[in-house]
Order: C-alpha cells, then sequence, then structure tokens
C-alpha cells in the first residue's frame, strides 16, 4: 500500500513546476526552430547561399534542434516529478532523507496501514504547508528556462518573419518538396537551332532549378573554355543569344557543382555558286555559232527557239537547281555539287537560278538573273516594185518583174501565182512559178522574173491577177506575200494601134541615128585628114605627141561614136520588140517579119567586134597621146564609121517601106475584126439589153474614127511611093462606118432597135470590103516598088558593063604604052567618079529590097580602090605603067564580078512577088522544111528493113533526094538572105554521104530529124539557128557519126560541089599578077581527077 496524500500533496506541489518548465523548454524549441530557418532564409536571401537544398538543412537543422530542445524538456521534465521532486526535496533538507520518498514506495508487508495513513496526512499537511517555500530552489531554474524559452522564441519569431515566410526566401521552407525536386533536378542547357548559319546568333535556353545564378561554358573548335555568368529568375532559368557566329561552337553550364551536358551548336558554311556557263543554242536554221551568253543581269535578245544550256557547280551539296520565272520552272539535272540542263524559254521575262542545297543553306551572294527578250522570226515582206502598179500587159506576154522579198535572217524560196480570170468571169486555177533565189540564201533578195503569158489561152479582154510569195528558212517555213497585182491583156485593137506606135518609134529612131552617124561619120573624118596637112593638123610637132586641145577632140570624136554604138544597139532590142509586137498584134506576114530580120541583121553586121575595137584602139591612142597610133586609129574607124552610116541608111530605107507594108496588114486584121464585131453586134442587138448594145458600138466606132485617122496618116506616108488617092478614099469609106456606127448607137440608147439594127447593117456592108481592098492595096505598093528596083537594077547593070569596057581599054592602053599619058589618067579618073555613081545607086537600091545582096556594094568598092590605086600609080612623078595596068585588071575584075551580082539580083527581084523580095527565099525554106521531113520519116521507116537487099537501093534513092535538098539550101545561102542557110547545106550533103554509103544508122535519122527542126525553127524566127544563151548546155558522148568537119573550115577548103575551092577573088588580088597566076594553076591541078 501507498501513501496516498502525500503523493498526492506532492503532485499539487510540483504541476506548476511542470508547467511551467514545459512552456518554457516549448518556447525555446519554438524559438530554436523559428532562428535556425530564419537563418537561412537570410542567408538566402543575403545569398550567402544559394543552393535549393537549403530548405531541406534548414529543416533538418530546426528538426535536430527541436529534437535537442525535447531531450532537454524531456529530461528537466522528468526531473519535477513526484518521486524526484520529494527526492530533491529531501536533498535540500527540507525533509528528512526518506521521509518523502519511503512513503511514496509501495509499504512493506506488515506495515501498519494505519500508521502509514497517518504518516501518510501528516507528511501530506507537512508538505501543503512549507512545501511552497522548500521547492524555492528548485522553481528558480523553472522559471530562468520559461523566460530563455521566451526570448530565444522572440527572436526566432523575428528572424523567420523578416525572412519573407510568405513571398520572401522563407517563403521557399513551405515547399520543402519542391527543394528536394531542385536538389535531385539536373542542369539543363538548350541551344533553340543546333544549325546556324555563319554570322547569325543562336539563342541558348539555361535552366538551373533552384538556382539563382550560372555558370556558362563555351568555346569554338581547338580553343579553352570561357566562362560566363548567368543570373537566372526565380525559376532558374535564363536566356542567353550568342554572339554571331562563325565557327562550331560548344556550351555547358554548371551551378553549384552540377553541370549539364555539352551543347553543339553547329555553324553551316555559305553556299556560294562557284561556276556558272550559260550557253546559247541558236536554232540550226539561222546558221549561226553557239555562243555563251552574260549572266550578269543585262537583258539577253534572242531568237524565238534558242535552247540555253546551263552548266554550273556549286561549293556544297545540291537537292535541286532549276531556272524560275514566274509560275514556270525549269528543273536542271543535280549531280552532288554540279548541275546542268538545257531549257527552251517560251515567253520573255526575268529568268532566276534557284539552287536548293541538300543541307537548307542558301545561296550566298546575289542571285542570277537572266533577263531575256525573245524576238520571234518575222515572216518576209515581199514587194513587186516593178511594175508596182496595175497595168496592161505587153505585146509580148512576157512581163518583166522586180520583186524585192526582206526576211530577218534567210529567203528560201519566192513564187509567183497567177490566174486568169476570162472576160466572161471564169477563174482558172492558179499557175505558181518558182524564182531562183541566190545560193547563199541572203536576208535580202532583189528579184528578175519574167511573167511568161504565152500559152495560156489568154484572150483580148481577159485579165491576170498575180502576186509574189517567199518563205524564209524557219522550220515552220513561214511565208510572206505581196499585194496582188492585176493584168489587163489588151484588146487585138489595143494590141494593133500599139504596134503601129513601136513602129513609128523605131522609125523616129533610125532616122534620128542615121542623122546622128552622117555627123559623126563628118567629124571622124575631118579629125582623121587634118594629120595630112602642113600646119595646125593633128600631131604634126617634132616629137609626134598630141596637145591637150588635139586630144580633147580626139576624145569627143571617140565619145560620139561610143553613143552611136550604144544607141544602134538599143535599137536592135526595138526592133525585135517591134516584131515580136507584130506577132501579138495578128501580123503574120512573112515578108514583112523577113524584113525586120534583115534590117536587124545589117545592124548586127555594121556593129561588129571590129568597130569595137577601132574605138577602143583610138581611145587607147588619144589616151597615151600618140599621134601616130591616133591618126591610123581615126582612118580605121572613119571607114568603119562609113560602114555603119551606110547599114543604117539602108535600114532606114528598108524600114520605111516595111513599116508601111506592116501598117497595111495590120489596119487589114484591124478592119477585118472590126466588120467581124460588127455583124456579131448586128445579131444581139434585138435581144440585147439596150445600155449595153449602145455602149459596145460607140466603142466600135471609136475604133473605127482610129482606123481612118490611121488610113488617112498613111495616105500621107505614102505619098512619095506611090498614088496617095486609093488609101484616102478607103480612109472616107471607114469614116462612113464609123457615122453610121454612131447613129446605130444613138437608137439602141433610144430603144428603136430595129433602126439601129439597120443602121449597123450599113456600117458593116460599109467595112466589109475594107480588108480585101487594102491587101490589094498592099500587093499594089510592093508590086511598085519591085518595078523601081528592077529598073534601078538595070540602070546600075547597064552603066556597070559601059565602065567595065572602059576599064578594060584603059588596062590594055597601060599594057601597051609603057607612058601613061593625060587622057589615060583622065579616063581613070572618070571611070573611077562613074562607078561612085553606080555604087550610090546599088545602095539605094540595096535600101529598098533585101534581094539585093550587099556584095555588089562591096565589089565595086573593091574595084574602086583598085582604081584609085592605078590612078595613083600613073600620077606619080615616076609612073609605074605596070603597076596600074595590073591594079586596072583587077579594078576590070572586080566590075565584072559586080555585073554578074546585078545581074542574078535582078532576076531575083522581077521573080519575086513581094516588095521587099524576102518572101519567095521564106516560102522555099518552108517547101525544103517539108522535104527534110519527108526524108526523115522515110529514114526512120527503113530502120525496120536493116539487112534486107532492097535497102542499099532504096537510100541510094534516098540519097539523092537528100542532095537535091542539100543544093537547093545552096542557092538559098548564095542569095545572101538566110542567116544559118550554109550550115543547114553542109548538114544535108554530110547526111546524103552518109546514105550514099549505104549503112543507115539510127543516128543519120536523129541528125535528119534535128536538120528538120532547124529548118523549123529558122523558118518560125527567120533568122539561123538561135541557141537558148540561158539554157544549160549538156555535153554528149562523141560516136562515129559526130564527127565531121566544122563549117567554117570546110567553107575554106572545099567548093560547092564538095570539091577543093580554088581562092577567091578577094583573096586573089592581094597577090601580085604572077603570084596570082601561079596559085590559080596550082588549085587548077589539085582540082583534076588525076591529082586526088
Amino acid at each position: 500500500m501507498t501513501a496516498l496524500a502525500t503523493q498526492g500533496a506532492l503532485r499539487r506541489l510540483g504541476r506548476p513546476l511542470r508547467s511551467l518548465n514545459g512552456a518554457g523548454w516549448a518556447a525555446l524549441g519554438l524559438g530554436a526552430v523559428a532562428a535556425l530557418l530564419g537563418a537561412w532564409a537570410w542567408s538566402v536571401r543575403l545569398g550567402w547561399f544559394s543552393a535549393p537544398y537549403w530548405v531541406l538543412l534548414a529543416w533538418g537543422m530546426a528538426a535536430l534542434g527541436l529534437s535537442s530542445v525535447g531531450y532537454l524538456a524531456w529530461g528537466a521534465q522528468a526531473r519535477l516529478s513526484t518521486a524526484r521532486l520529494a527526492g530533491r526535496l529531501e536533498e535540500l533538507g527540507a525533509w528528512r532523507h526518506g521521509t518523502l520518498t519511503a512513503l511514496l514506495d509501495t509499504a512493506a508487508t506488515g506495515t501498519s496501514a494505519e500508521l502509514l495513513s497517518l504518516a501518510d496526512r501528516t507528511q501530506a499537511e507537512e508538505v501543503s504547508r512549507r512545501g511552497a517555500a522548500a521547492v524555492e530552489p528548485i522553481a528558480r531554474p523553472v522559471r530562468l528556462i520559461s523566460a530563455a524559452g521566451l526570448v530565444c522564441l522572440v527572436i526566432g519569431a523575428a528572424a523567420f518573419t523578416s525572412a519573407g515566410p510568405v513571398s520572401g526566401a522563407a517563403s521557399a521552407l513551405w515547399h520543402p518538396h519542391r527543394a528536394w525536386e531542385a536538389t535531385v533536378a539536373p542542369v539543363r542547357l538548350r541551344a533553340a537551332e543546333s544549325l546556324v548559319d555563319r554570322g547569325k546568333s543562336v539563342e541558348l535556353e539555361l535552366e538551373a532549378m533552384g538556382r539563382r545564378a550560372a555558370t556558362l561554358w563555351f568555346r569554338a573548335p581547338g580553343e579553352a573554355w570561357k566562362a560566363r555568368g548567368v543570373r537566372l529568375d526565380s525559376l532558374g532559368r535564363a536566356t542567353v543569344s550568342t554572339p554571331p557566329l562563325q565557327s562550331d561552337l560548344f556550351a555547358r553550364l554548371t551551378s553549384g557543382g552540377r553541370s549539364s551536358d555539352t551543347v553543339v551548336v553547329r555553324v553551316r558554311l555559305p553556299v556560294f555558286l562557284g561556276t556558272l556557263e550559260v550557253t546559247a543554242r541558236y536554232p540550226s536554221y539561222l546558221g549561226l555559232e553557239n555562243e555563251p551568253v552574260p549572266t550578269g543581269g543585262d537583258t539577253l535578245i534572242l531568237p524565238a527557239g534558242t535552247r540555253l544550256e546551263t552548266r554550273g557547280e556549286a561549293t556544297a551539296q545540291l537537292a535541286g537547281a532549276a531556272w524560275k520565272s514566274g509560275e514556270r520552272t525549269e528543273s536542271l539535272e543535280v549531280t552532288a555539287t554540279r548541275f546542268a540542263g538545257t531549257f527552251l524559254p517560251q515567253r520573255s521575262g526575268e529568268y532566276r537560278l534557284a539552287l536548293v542545297t541538300a543541307s537548307g543553306a542558301p545561296l550566298a551572294g546575289d542571285s542570277v538573273r537572266l533577263p531575256i527578250r525573245l524576238v520571234p522570226d518575222s515572216a518576209p515582206a515581199v514587194e513587186i516594185p516593178v511594175p508596182g502598179a496595175d497595168t496592161l500587159a505587153p505585146l509580148s506576154l512576157q512581163v518583166p518583174l522586180v520583186i524585192d522579198a526582206r526576211d530577218d535572217h534567210s529567203i528560201t524560196a519566192v513564187t509567183v501565182e497567177s490566174r486568169r480570170i476570162s472576160r466572161l468571169g471564169l477563174i482558172d486555177s492558179a499557175r505558181r512559178e518558182s524564182v531562183p533565189v541566190p545560193a547563199e540564201r541572203p536576208d535580202r533578195a532583189i528579184l528578175t522574173f519574167t511573167l511568161n503569158l504565152n500559152r495560156r489561152g489568154l484572150l483580148p479582154g481577159d485579165t491576170v491577177r498575180y502576186f509574189a510569195t517567199a518563205r524564209d528558212n524557219t522550220p515552220r517555213r513561214q511565208s510572206g506575200r505581196s499585194r496582188e497585182f492585176i493584168l489587163r491583156l489588151p484588146t487585138m485593137s489595143e494590141v494593133r494601134a500599139a504596134q503601129r506606135r513601136a513602129t513609128e518609134t523605131v522609125s523616129s529612131q533610125l532616122d534620128s541615128i542615121a542623122d546622128a552617124s552622117r555627123r559623126v561619120e563628118r567629124q571622124t573624118d575631118d579629125l582623121a585628114r587634118e594629120r595630112a596637112r602642113p600646119a595646125g593638123g593633128l600631131g604634126t610637132r617634132d616629137d609626134e605627141s598630141l596637145s591637150y586641145e588635139e586630144a580633147q577632140r580626139g576624145e569627143a570624136v571617140a565619145k560620139s561614136q561610143e553613143d552611136l554604138i550604144r544607141r544602134a544597139a538599143s535599137l536592135e532590142k526595138s526592133l525585135e520588140a517591134l516584131r515580136r509586137s507584130a506577132e501579138a498584134a495578128g501580123v503574120n506576114d512573112t515578108a514583112w517579119q523577113r524584113q525586120l530580120s534583115e534590117i536587124r541583121n545589117q545592124l548586127e553586121r555594121a556593129l561588129s567586134p571590129e568597130l569595137r575595137e577601132k574605138l577602143a584602139n583610138l581611145q587607147q591612142a588619144l589616151k597615151d597621146l600618140d599621134a601616130e597610133r591616133a591618126k591610123d586609129a581615126l582612118e580605121q574607124l572613119a571607114d568603119a564609121q562609113k560602114q555603119l552610116r551606110e547599114a543604117l541608111e539602108r535600114s532606114r530605107e528598108l524600114f520605111r517601106r516595111a513599116a508601111l507594108e506592116g501598117d497595111l496588114a495590120n489596119l487589114s486584121q484591124e478592119t477585118k475584126e472590126l466588120a467581124r464585131e460588127q455583124r456579131e453586134w448586128n445579131a444581139q442587138v434585138s435581144s440585147g439589153d439596150s445600155a449595153r448594145s449602145a455602149l459596145a458600138e460607140r466603142q466600135l466606132a471609136a475604133r473605127t474614127d482610129s482606123l481612118a485617122a490611121a488610113l488617112k496618116e498613111m495616105s500621107r506616108d505614102a505619098s512619095g511611093e506611090s498614088n496617095p488617092a486609093p488609101m484616102q478614099d478607103l480612109a472616107q469609106r471607114a469614116g462612113n462606118a464609123s457615122q453610121q456606127m454612131k447613129q446605130a448607137a444613138k437608137s439602141a440608147q433610144r430603144g428603136q432597135r430595129p433602126q439601129a439594127k439597120r443602121q449597123g447593117e450599113d456600117a458593116s456592108r460599109s467595112l466589109a470590103p475594107l480588108s480585101d481592098q487594102l491587101q490589094r492595096r498592099r500587093q499594089e505598093m510592093q508590086q511598085e516598088w519591085r518595078k523601081q528596083v528592077v529598073e534601078a537594077l538595070d540602070q546600075a547593070l547597064g552603066e556597070t558593063s559601059r565602065l567595065a569596057e572602059r576599064q578594060l581599054k584603059v588596062q590594055e592602053e597601060l599594057s601597051e604604052r609603057g607612058e601613061p599619058s593625060a587622057s589615060t589618067r583622065a579616063e581613070q579618073a572618070a571611070i573611077e567618079e562613074g562607078v561612085q555613081k553606080v555604087l550610090d545607086q546599088v545602095r539605094q537600091a540595096a535600101g529598098k529590097n533585101a534581094l539585093v545582096p550587099p556584095q555588089i556594094g562591096a565589089a565595086l568598092s573593091a574595084a574602086q580602090q583598085r582604081m584609085q590605086q592605078a590612078r595613083e600609080a600613073i600620077s606619080s612623078a615616076a609612073p609605074n605603067s605596070r603597076e596600074a595596068a595590073d591594079q586596072a585588071g583587077g579594078a576590070v575584075d572586080g566590075l565584072n564580078a559586080a555585073a554578074h551580082q546585078l545581074l542574078r539580083a535582078r532576076g531575083d527581084v522581077s521573080g519575086s512577088q513581094s516588095g521587099s523580095g524576102l518572101a519567095e527565099a521564106l516560102e522555099q525554106l518552108a517547101k525544103l522544111a517539108q522535104q527534110q521531113g519527108g526524108l526523115g520519116q522515110q529514114g526512120a521507116g527503113l530502120l525496120s528493113m536493116s539487112g534486107s537487099g532492097a535497102l542499099r537501093a532504096q537510100l541510094q534513092r534516098l540519097a539523092a533526094r537528100q542532095r537535091a535538098l542539100a543544093q537547093e539550101m545552096e542557092k538559098l545561102r548564095g542569095q545572101g538572105s538566110l542567116p544559118g542557110a550554109g550550115d543547114m547545106a553542109d548538114e544535108a550533103a554530110q547526111l546524103a554521104r552518109k546514105l550514099e554509103s549505104g549503112r543507115l544508122e539510127r543516128q543519120t535519122v536523129e541528125r535528119q530529124q534535128r536538120l528538120f527542126r532547124r529548118m523549123l525553127d529558122a523558118g518560125r524566127t527567120l533568122q539561123g539557128r538561135e541557141e537558148d544563151e540561158k539554157k544549160e548546155r549538156q555535153s554528149t558522148t562523141a560516136s562515129g557519126d559526130s564527127i565531121r568537119l566544122p563549117a567554117a573550115l570546110r567553107a575554106r577548103l572545099e567548093d560547092e560541089n564538095r570539091r577543093l575551092r580554088v581562092p577567091t577573088w578577094e583573096e586573089l588580088q592581094q597577090l601580085s599578077p604572077e603570084e596570082r597566076r601561079l596559085v590559080v594553076d596550082y588549085f587548077r591541078r589539085l582540082s583534076q581527077p588525076s591529082a586526088r
């Protein structure tokens, strides 16, 4: 049992102490915790400590402090327990040792309860009475602890609250888990870009949770680490921008002993365009070489169709390359760092080179630009400046055109397209004709072309529309076209009127050229005679050189002569144009056409190369100021000029008569056509439109008026040749017909058709006989002219015979007498003068009829020259009778030859039926051509009989006919009226010899046919064979049949009968009489059969 009362009293005595002690220790513990947390917060706030784990350290130290205070408080509280308090009081002496503690122990067995209780009460009362004083020494430390706890609590609370427990540094104490996370969280460093271009900055994101500062370390390759302090925000984060980077960057972040991973920022090296070559490949048709083009930004002017070939290389791997223009992209092939490709610009614009690198790096530097302006190939432009307007077709139906074709590159083809539109409105299909283009294919070509309208079925009144087209050398063959021109084919009436005007023009040209020829001849003779004068003449100085004034006079003569030759050459062309116009007008009179041909041939002979050579010699002598050469050249030129003047005068007279014949034939055709059209008008006037009928009749009346005027003018022109009264009568009849036509037109206009028809029939009856009457009048004129020529030839023949007899007497007198007398000299001069008169007569006759050969005048001139030489031989100081006799004998021979030719010419003229004497030769040629055609057909038929026995006899008969034809051709050649007759005669003779050999080959038949065609051509053109100088000539392989002597050589070796030819008188007269006899005897011996 225990003392409960004492125990209770002690408990009551110690309870306040225990409460105060507990409170004091509690305050001390709280104050210590607050102080520790406030101290850590202030250390962080002051920056003494920044590690995030300070929260954990603060709480750890606070817990440790609190635990320590709690342990001490537990010990102190245990010392204030009831038992310990009783023992402490006993120790302090307030009670005896064991007084209180024994009561508190459990009573021993056998202890009196009452005593125990009494003692318990007694002690309890004792404790209650003096217990408070007794515990004072024990209460004093308790109160001290309480005060210290209170002070510590106040200090800790002040430190903690001042450190910002809500938003300050102490606020982190309320989130220890965050501190823990921050403590265990790593330090992070991130770069916004891991690959940047050189020269660019990069942003680094720093994160060190719970840290206010960190150290950023960075370096470039090959360099040491460099530190840079960085302030962090409250979350431990920061963003740092690096300076412009030139190389790779290595960076790491450290904070509080922790370090981030190393971050690498790669710097992309700039990509440059290393090489770039752009080559323009022009279209092949331009013929231009490929060439590189500049890429500096200048505008490229390229022909359309040009392809651009691109080759280049960059400094980095490429993923793509292309030329871009707007939305259009032309891709290029890429191989590693190279790119290449070809593209065809489709339109003008700016093309940019776009390169895409494999790394994505852009291209450094300025971008490549190609401003391109495409120039499309323009179509050719074609013009026809000549004639350049709508016009009438010429009489020859050959229209000369000048085509001007232009292109920006090349002209490859030019064509002329024409189509015929009849007067009734029918349109023929177009005809295309190519115009030759120069082989070099220029960009501009001025071409000449003759639009030949012959053989196109054109009728008077038809029109031809034509235009020219040109194509260039582009693949599309662009073409350009000129404007369309209209050619109107003149009516036959207009053609005949134009032909008459052309005749008048040529006639006036002949008159002008003949007058000019006489003037030039006088100038040349005067200048040539000045050389023989003793003083003041040309080149009489000792130095034999020309003065400037003399050279100027000579040059004036040469210039006049050159101008005369040029005008005469132009006259030849006019004559040929007149011949063609006459054919177009329907004047197909062969005699008249032959007259024109003969006139042209005379001009060609007069304008010989020798004349031009003599003129050139004079010009060179004048240039060299050589007086002697100039004198010789003038004398030679004077002789040639004389021949030219004679040819011109003869041509003028021939043309005057030919013009009259041609005009008569022309008007006869016009009259016939007017009569026919009047009959047609009479037939349709009753049913046709009155207005149209009146218009057509007025047109016929106008043409009839023109016919009457032409007949009146012709009557005036023919007044010197024949009686003009018949022509005037015909003109009066034509005028009457015109008046009747006009009345018929008026009646038709008024609608009086029956009366108009009667008047038209009257006009038709008036016109009907005019054509035949004009033909009869033409024949009458031809007979009159022929009679005049025959009379002139008879007179010249008689005079020539008398002069030959007188000249023979002079020769005999000179041969018999050694010394010539004065009478002989006078007689020789008189004969020479008589020959000159005969020569003038012959020239006049030759100008009136082409059958009078020029050889007569040549023979008379040769005889006259012999007479002059004979007279000079006997008139000198030492007369030479022998020489004079020889020359007189030569003159006799010349007069006899002239008489023979006069007699032959008289027979030709008297036997002819045309006034000019040429129709007979042409008709004979036509007959011979028909015979030759028959021979060719017969020879072709004999080819199938090759090898038969009867072939040889037939060939002999065929050869005889061929030889006869050759002889007839020889006669035509002897007349001198058919150029080319000699060559055809030679060919016929060779064919005859070939047939006589008894062999008939296909080549021989072909030669017969060719001869036949040549004779036809000679008949059509009234000339010898004319070679087409524009046609390309082709050679043929020689055969045995083609081997023959040239005609010119054979003419010098053989005579007409194919025998060795004896030299002519012209050749023999160059020899002395003795030499002449020897030569004649020699050739006579060679010609004998035994000599062969």
